[in-house]
C-alpha cells in the first residue's frame, strides 16, 4: 500500500471543494428514497438499491413505487408474493425474473434469520456488517456501501461513475476493481466527506466527465486533472 503525500491530499481537498461549488447536491426522487422517509428502514433501501441494478433512478423508482402499491415493501409481504406478482410489478426496472427471485428470498431471510429488521447488523464494525450483508441475494459491495453509507457508515460505494472520475483524476489506478477503489478514496479523504464522495463524482461523471467525449474544455477540475493533462 503506497503512502499517501501532502500534495496528493492537497490535490484531492482542492478537487473536492471545487466540485461542490459547481455541483450543488440537488435532490432527486432516488436520493430522497435513499435519504429521506426511507432512511429509517434498511431493509427498504436494500429494496430500492437492488431494483436500481442495470437500470436508470427513474425507472428504479416507478418499480419501487409500483412494488409498494401492489405488493407492498416490508419482509413478511414480499416473502408470502408470488414471483411473478412481483416480476409484473418491477417490470420497468429490467431483469425483472432475476431481481423479483431475489426480493422474495431477500425477504425471507430477513424475516427468518433477523425477525425482519437487519438493524443490528449495521450497529456491527463497518467490515464485518459488509461482509454480512454480502451474504444476502442479489447484495454486493456497491449494495452494502450504499445501506451502510446511507446510515452514517464509514464507507464509500463505487458505481461506474465513481469510479471513471476516480481513475481519470488519478485517485487510484486504472487497472484498480471496486474494493481497490474504494479503500484508495476512503484513505485519501476525510471520513466527514465520505458521504459526499458518490453524489459528486457520480454529478461530475454526467456533467462532464463522460465515458464518451468527456467535456475536458469546459470541466471545472481541468487544471488538477490528470487525464486532461494527458488529453
Amino acid at each position: 500500500m503506497a503512502i499517501l503525500t501532502a500534495p496528493e491530499r492537497k490535490r484531492a481537498s482542492k478537487i473536492l471543494k471545487i466540485l461542490q461549488s459547481n455541483l450543488p447536491i440537488r435532490a432527486s426522487d432516488f436520493a430522497s428514497v435513499l435519504v429521506n422517509q426511507e432512511s429509517h428502514d434498511p431493509f427498504r433501501i436494500l429494496v430500492v438499491t437492488i431494483l436500481s441494478q442495470s437500470c436508470t433512478d427513474i425507472a428504479a423508482i416507478k418499480a419501487y413505487r409500483r412494488l409498494e402499491t401492489r405488493v407492498g415493501i416490508t419482509p413478511v409481504r414480499l416473502a408470502q408474493a408470488r414471483v411473478r406478482e412481483i416480476s409484473s410489478s418491477i417490470r420497468v426496472a429490467g431483469l425483472h425474473r432475476q431481481k423479483s427471485k431475489a426480493l422474495r428470498e431477500l425477504a425471507r431471510l430477513v424475516s427468518e434469520s433477523y425477525s425482519g429488521d437487519i438493524s443490528e447488523v449495521l450497529q456491527k464494525p463497518i467490515e464485518e456488517a459488509r461482509a454480512e450483508l454480502q451474504k444476502l441475494p442479489k447484495v454486493g459491495p456497491k449494495t452494502a456501501d450504499v445501506l451502510l453509507s446511507v446510515r452514517g457508515g464509514a464507507t464509500i460505494s463505487v458505481d461506474t461513475h465513481v469510479e471513471r472520475v476516480s481513475k481519470r483524476l488519478g485517485f487510484t489506478s486504472s487497472k484498480a476493481k471496486y474494493e481497490n477503489i474504494r479503500s484508495d478514496l476512503m484513505r485519501l479523504f476525510d471520513v466527514g466527506d465520505y458521504g459526499k464522495i458518490p453524489l459528486l463524482f457520480m454529478a461530475h461523471g454526467r456533467r462532464y466527465c463522460k465515458a464518451i467525449r468527456p467535456l475536458c474544455s469546459t470541466c471545472p477540475v481541468r487544471r488538477l486533472c490528470l487525464y486532461c493533462v494527458k488529453a
